[in-house]
């Protein structure tokens, strides 16, 4: 309906100039002509082949051109006249030139007006070679009276005249070709709209009924209609709307099953104890106690991860930035290990050279530290070798946590800081923490705006490292 709509508006324009208003558009062409002209007369009139020119001016332009001295109050001279070359049939009374001279002097030095053949010539020469009078009917004179002056300041009329022919017959055969002309366009039009809105169309009903299928949870669908520029654009942002809505699926799952898992285990355990201790006697014993309380604790610890982690992600958490030593810090987290350094054969050792401050959220930044232990204390199972190293350089204070574990492919470290990704996808219930650690560091790292990776080499270790600029002012 548009391109429909397009092409009546290109019809109803030529229609409107071509007939209607073909007719004003010729005067308003001829007028700016014949003034055009006489401009350039005025400008040139001093010239030396100022009569060539004239010449070849009534030549172009098809029009009569005379040039009258006004200096006589009685006659005006004739200077020039086109007359050899085309006698136009038109004599003026001296009468009549003195009163266009005093209308154009009375308008600023220029007067253009229309009259009829026979209203412009009273004094008709009737010649052989003239057209009869039936052939000359309806015809108008448009004539342009201009006073200028030569360099000597000497005055001149100069008239030009051009023919306004009627256009009747001219607008009748504009209208036969207008409506030959309107009934192709109609026809084209018709054609091409259907074919560019099937072109248009058709990649899109591909692309509706591809979403539907991603709609409904099949993620495997691919977006590979062709069409326009648009249409490809489209379907390459929901083929990749449709992998990561995959990928996502596939974490939501492994996230169920992972926390599935650590809330099972600990409550399987409390209720176990608790049964024991109610059905057996003598079985009310403080290591009983004990294990109940390490699994709520565990319990809880893992609720108030998810709940970090829900926190974080929403911006609900306000980063309040002190400064404060990261080498104390780090030494005091590295403190809580030593329990499971001597209960487990671990061995963490903290690298340092000199004292570093850094302004951030101190208990922030301690929980990141916590984690990245703790992600190195379960996944190191070769020879249970843990170093923590602080690097100051380039104003930026770098911590680095090296584990001695099996390493990550190369291909899931990108996929290591997601939401809920585990690259080892046996899960194994962790010895500290609920195994959404790196989950908690990423988005806290990320509210500071610091920087941070891993690098992996397999079966030697993992690093994972963050750097937060030095604060030098204590």
């Amino acid at each position: 309906m548009y391109f429909l709509g397009f092409a009546a508006l290109i019809l109803a324009a030529l229609w409107l100039t071509q007939t209607v208003f073909l007719d004003d558009l010729y005067r308003m062409i001829k007028t700016a002509s014949i003034e055009n002209s006489a401009d350039y007369i005025v400008e040139h009139i001093d010239d030396d082949n100022f009569s060539y020119t004239l010449d070849e001016m009534h030549k172009k332009n098809q029009m009569g051109i005379e040039i009258y001295d006004t200096r006589s109050s009685i006659i005006f001279y004739q200077l020039y006249t086109s007359r050899q070359q085309d006698d136009w049939g038109i004599d003026y009374y001296p009468h009549q030139l003195h009163s266009y001279y005093k209308e154009a002097k009375a308008n600023n030095g220029e007067m253009v007006f229309y009259e009829d053949v026979e209203q412009a010539s009273p004094n008709k020469l009737h010649k052989e070679h003239q057209e009869p009078r039936h052939e000359r009917e309806g015809v108008a004179i448009l004539t342009c009276v201009r006073i200028a002056k030569d360099a000597d300041n000497n005055e001149f009329m100069v008239m030009l005249r051009s023919e306004i022919t009627p256009i009747e017959s001219t607008v009748t055969t504009m209208r036969f070709i207008l409506i030959i002309i309107t009934g192709f366009v109609v026809i084209l039009s018709i054609i091409m709209a259907v074919l560019i809105s099937l072109k248009v169309s058709k990649p899109l009903k591909e692309t509706t009924e591809k979403a539907k299928r991603l709609a409904g949870e099949d993620y495997s669908v691919d977006f590979d209609s062709k069409g326009y520029r648009e249409v490809e654009e489209l379907n390459s942002t929901l083929s990749f709307a449709a992998s990561e809505l995959g990928v996502a699926t596939e974490l939501r799952k492994e996230l169920v099953a992972n926390v599935s898992h650590d809330l099972r285990t600990p409550l399987t355990m409390i209720k176990g104890y608790a049964e024991v201790m109610r059905d057996i006697p003598g079985e009310m014993n403080e290591d009983n106690l004990q294990a109940i309380i390490d699994e709520s604790t565990r319990l809880s610890n893992l609720v108030t991860d998810l709940l970090d982690i829900s926190k974080l992600q929403s911006g609900a958490v306000p980063i309040s930035k002190t400064t404060f030593s990261i080498t104390d810090c780090t030494a005091d987290i590295m403190t809580r290990f030593n329990v499971v350094s001597q209960q487990q054969g671990y061995s963490l050792k903290f690298e340092y050279d000199d004292d570093a401050l850094v302004f951030a959220d101190k208990a922030r930044i301690e929980q990141v530290l916590y984690n990245l232990i703790s992600n190195a204390v379960n996944y190191s199972d070769i020879d249970k070798e843990i170093v923590v190293r602080q690097i100051v350089k380039d104003k930026n204070v770098r911590i680095e946590v090296t584990d001695s574990g099996k390493g990550i492919e190369p291909e899931k470290l990108q996929h290591i800081w997601d939401r809920y990704y585990r690259a080892d996808k046996n899960h194994q219930r962790a010895v500290v923490g609920s195994g959404l650690g790196l989950s908690i560091v990423k988005e806290i790292l990320d509210l500071h705006q610091a920087h941070f990776g891993v690098t992996s080499v397999i079966n030697k270790g993992s690093t994972f490292w963050f750097e937060l600029p030095e604060n030098t002012e204590k």
